[in-house]
């Protein structure tokens, strides 16, 4: 999966929960009267935790894979730069 592809997806499914709870909290606020179980509280929390910790899972790997890109990115600078010294070395002066 490409680097943006993942950042999409997540945050998609980001947007779903936050989106999933809003609703969640209109129905509790909306009818006081039925008296929202604690437990169906907790239960949206733990759900909404685990996607959150999924999220930053997620997002920790993107930010190494980043990293991982921009050294090898730098190392193949550097050595391009050195092949072309190498090359500006051999390659005889013209005269101009």
């Amino acid at each position: 999966m490409s680097h943006p592809d993942a950042l999409q997806q997540a945050t998609e499914r980001l947007d779903s929960a936050v989106d999933q709870l809003e609703r969640f909290l209109q129905d509790v606020f909306a009818q006081p009267e039925q008296n929202i179980s604690v437990a169906a509280l907790q239960e949206q929390l733990r759900s909404l935790a685990e996607e959150r910790d999924q999220l930053q899972r997620e997002l920790d790997a993107e930010r190494m894979r980043t990293r991982r890109l921009k050294a090898a990115n730098e190392e193949v600078s550097g050595r391009l730069e050195a092949v072309m010294g190498r090359l500006k070395d051999l390659i005889p002066a013209v005269p101009g």
